[in-house]
């Protein structure tokens, strides 16, 4: 029996672990496979392979912490692939009832099913219809991309078997609730897609403690001030702008002249402290270039958008439908902040500090828990409020022009 190659994940840098799965991945031939080894859930890459790749894989968990979690990933046999998938030829509908069609057939879907559609123009608008009606729970893969014939894949991730409402959209709802995961240590930011029951599990206590715990908050005073749920897009986006991007700009550079200063001073006792200032000078220049390219390019759109629903006839440079392939480049730069926020506290052991750490050597570290918690709150008001209200109303905005 052939030996199946095992990636350990989580000795890779953090901004190279994807780029390194998916060589993998893509060097595997139909029916080979492999085994990555990880210190904390993978599921991220998961929903990563199937945007970038399609349901073409079998995603088997061999073991699911605390410490340690194996999953093997195998590239699905190719044989027979597409006789199994219906096909469907929207050019033969009645205009009316074209997407209605399609949406039936959708529905019709289990989990990991998949259907085909052709067309004679590109379908687009269809796709962010279907992100607007039914979510981001599907996968959107053009096999034919015109000029005369379009045909799409459309696959329902099996992921969304279950149905149930994920970490990152009870945060969104409901501000005592993200304190409380906070409070617990759970990542609903980047990790905003883990089930309740996951996230337990990631926590060391049981599902019915959480949830107990997470209806107990609600008895709580809500300041009406910071229900971000409630605020107006454009509004949102100015917050985030002068609160958290502010804050980046206000700290990045003391940080990493901090974390270069201790590396100088107690790195002969402490080497890891060398690897610790090389990734955040790395981290923070990404962060920094990130969140001036969301200012320069993203944010402005969100406010045409947003002036666009109240004034239709407004001539603006935003044009409907358009939003999804920028927000999913901006998700997966989240999840690589999120990785490297991970890798710091892998690499100090959580901050703990040795018996010789001067009061710089404490500062850093309380500065390095301060950054992570603000940028943290920042990631979660980006991925699941503010980009989910801009994909809604941009799919809403698309369905006037097609």
């Amino acid at each position: 029996m052939a030996t199946i190659e095992k990636l350990v994940v989580s000795t890779i840098e953090p901004r190279l672990k994807h780029p390194t799965v998916f060589k993998y991945f893509d060097a595997l031939q139909p029916g080979e496979e492999f085994v990555i080894e990880n210190d904390h859930d993978p599921k991220p890459l998961y929903y990563e392979i199937i945007a970038e790749r399609g349901a073409i894989f079998t995603w088997e968990y061999l073991e699911k912490g605390p410490e340690t979690f194996l999953v093997r990933i195998k590239k699905n046999p190719e044989e027979n692939e597409t006789e199994e998938i219906e096909r469907l030829n929207v050019t033969v509908i009645e205009p009316r009832l074209k997407h209605p069609t399609i949406f039936k057939y959708f529905d019709a879907l289990k989990p990991g099913q998949s259907f085909i559609i052709e067309n004679d123009h590109d379908p687009k608008p269809l796709y962010y219809e279907l992100i607007g009606e039914r979510g981001n729970i599907f996968t959107w893969e053009y096999l034919q991309q015109g000029p005369e014939l379009f045909v799409v894949k459309i696959s329902k991730n099996p992921a969304t078997q279950t149905g149930e409402e994920t970490i990152g959209a009870i945060a969104a709802k409901d501000i005592r609730k993200a304190e409380l995961l906070k409070s617990k240590g759970i990542d609903f930011s980047c990790g905003g897609d883990k089930t309740v029951k996951e996230a337990s599990e990631a926590a060391g206590m049981s599902e019915a403690e959480l949830r107990a715990e997470l209806q107990h908050a609600v008895k709580t005073t809500l300041s009406p001030s910071f229900d971000y749920d409630k605020w107006d897009l454009d509004f949102l986006a100015d917050f985030i702008v002068n609160t958290h991007h502010r804050y980046i700009k206000d700290n990045a550079e003391n940080l990493n002249d901090l974390a270069i200063k201790v590396a100088e001073h107690h790195s002969a006792n402490h080497p890891e402290l060398n690897r610790l200032s090389t990734v955040t000078y790395h981290f923070l220049q990404d962060l920094v270039d990130h969140i001036m390219r969301e200012e320069e390019f993203f944010f402005p759109a969100i406010k045409q958008m947003v002036a666009k629903r109240n004034n239709p006839a407004l001539e603006t440079e935003y044009q409907p439908g358009i939003m999804a392939e920028p927000i999913s480049i901006l998700k997966k730069e989240h999840e690589i902040a999120g990785d490297d926020l991970s890798f710091f506290r892998k690499l100090t052991n959580d901050y703990a500090l040795p018996a010789d750490a001067c009061n710089s050597y404490r500062y850093l570290f309380e500065k390095m828990k301060e950054f992570e918690s603000d940028l943290q709150t920042h990631l979660h008001l980006e991925n699941n409020l503010l980009f989910a209200k801009a994909l809604e109303l941009d799919a809403e905005l698309a369905k006037t022009v097609s």
